[in-house]
């Protein structure tokens, strides 16, 4: 049985972060990387620009080719890891063989759901996670095409702008009062969808699409009201879930994902998790949460390395943190954006949807904890370190609202001690 001192299954952003936190640590020891897909690391972030012509396949590597062999990392494409097995330190993979560790960290990601309709098995339907689907899509997406994405979310709302611009005519359906539901309130959507609308996108919300109708392949949709849509494309974009089952069969514990602490540590000795299967600290409320997202995903592996070579480094907790350029309106929503009234939160907002422009602050005790920004997008990074340094900003409220505001005004009202500083915590 061949081994490694560290064995990483995963080869995207919590995978490639775990290996450079290793090596920032140590130098030596052998790291084996397992992914179920071949290609090399590349950005999932950037499967929708694949699709929409905007980047190329090499465009998509956010490493180069040869970073596997510069970083005395050995890569096992291609396999799947079918089981873990804690008792002998050992990973098993499909086509047999074995593989040894001394720590072992689990990138698992997520999957796409995919709800139970008929129809949902044609040729024709799809999900978009990896750069495999994003060639099928993009293969399909031929000018004069009709499609139906099922979901408003980001993947959803990336992937509808992706096809209109191979001229592909696109539905996007929610079954929510309003696209982006669970990152941005009902004023900012109604913004970001009067975008997608005057760009030629249709979009439907409160509506559900019952069956996938076609006899060979998909050729539309059936709504719930009885509605009849053509689509040779069908897209879910329902969400994702975790990627668990390894997890749970090997007798890691795990509540919606794989809980870690703040080591990234699991239940299970010399083993770890990070990305988008990890359930780890939420950096606002102190709980627990999946932040399924780029950034996230990088630092908890870094973290979850560097703890694996020997170094003892906590995980400071994740922001939901979503961010989308709709037909050149960009917008970035951070931390906790929605909330109830009467819950304890203040929320002050400056809106002109004439001019396409949001601005929202969501805090607690004078304590900004969210941000919600359309339009004018410059100080969002702001907003976010903000967050991250628990800043008390009764001071500059009213300032946090205008297109000038930076760290600047901040930092000359006492609220961050100086730029460098504010880096520091941003």
């Amino acid at each position: 049985m061949e081994s490694y001192k560290y064995v990483i299954i995963g080869n995207s952003a919590a995978g490639i972060g775990t290996c450079e936190g290793i090596r920032r640590v140590d130098k030596e020891g052998g790291i084996a990387v397992i992914s179920d897909e071949s290609m090399p690391a590349y950005c999932r972030c950037l499967t929708s620009y694949f699709i929409g012509g905007k980047v190329t396949e090499e465009g998509l590597l956010f490493r180069p080719r040869d970073y596997y062999e510069k970083n005395n990392i050995t890569p096992i494409l291609g396999k799947r890891v079918m089981k873990i097995n804690p008792a002998e330190n050992s990973v098993e993979l499909d086509g047999g063989g074995k593989i040894g560790y001394s720590q072992l960290m689990l990138g698992l990601g997520a999957s796409p759901v995919m709800y139970d309709i008929p129809g949902k098995e044609k040729p024709g339907v799809y999900v978009l996670r990896t750069y495999e689907d994003a060639k099928k899509i993009s293969l399909a997406a031929k000018p004069g095409k009709k499609a139906a994405v099922l979901g408003g979310g980001l993947v959803g709302l990336k992937s509808a702008d992706a096809l209109h611009h191979r001229d592909v005519e696109v539905w996007v359906i929610v079954t929510s009062p309003q696209i982006m539901s669970q990152t941005m309130d009902r004023d900012g959507a109604d913004i970001l969808r009067k975008q997608l609308e005057e760009n030629g996108l249709h979009v439907m919300t409160e509506m559900e699409v019952v069956e996938i109708v076609g006899k060979e392949r998909a050729e539309g949709v059936k709504l719930k009201n009885g509605e009849v849509l053509s689509a040779e494309i069908v897209i879910f974009a329902k969400g994702v879930r975790p990627n668990t089952r390894l997890a749970k069969e090997a007798g890691i514990a795990c509540d919606y994902g794989i809980t870690v602490d703040t080591h990234m540590r699991t239940s299970v000795p010399n083993i770890y998790a990070a990305g988008d299967v990890a359930e780890a600290k939420d950096f606002v409320s102190g709980g627990k949460y999946i932040h399924a997202i780029w950034p996230n995903a990088v630092e908890q592996g870094i973290v979850a390395g560097k703890n694996m070579a020997g170094k003892n480094v906590e995980y400071g907790g994740g922001i939901a943190m979503n961010s989308v350029d709709l037909f050149g309106l960009p917008s970035i929503a951070v931390g906790q954006t929605r909330v109830k009234k009467d819950s304890g939160f203040e929320v002050i907002s400056l809106i002109s949807p004439e001019h396409r422009y949001y601005r929202k602050i969501v805090l607690k005790d004078d304590v900004i904890v969210g941000s919600v920004c359309i339009g004018c997008i410059e100080c969002a990074g702001v907003f976010s370190g903000l967050i991250r340094k628990r800043a008390n900003v009764a001071k500059i409220k009213e300032a946090m609202l205008r297109d000038d505001f930076d760290y600047a005004k901040a930092v000359a009202e006492g609220v961050v001690e100086d730029k460098e500083h504010f880096i520091k915590c941003s």
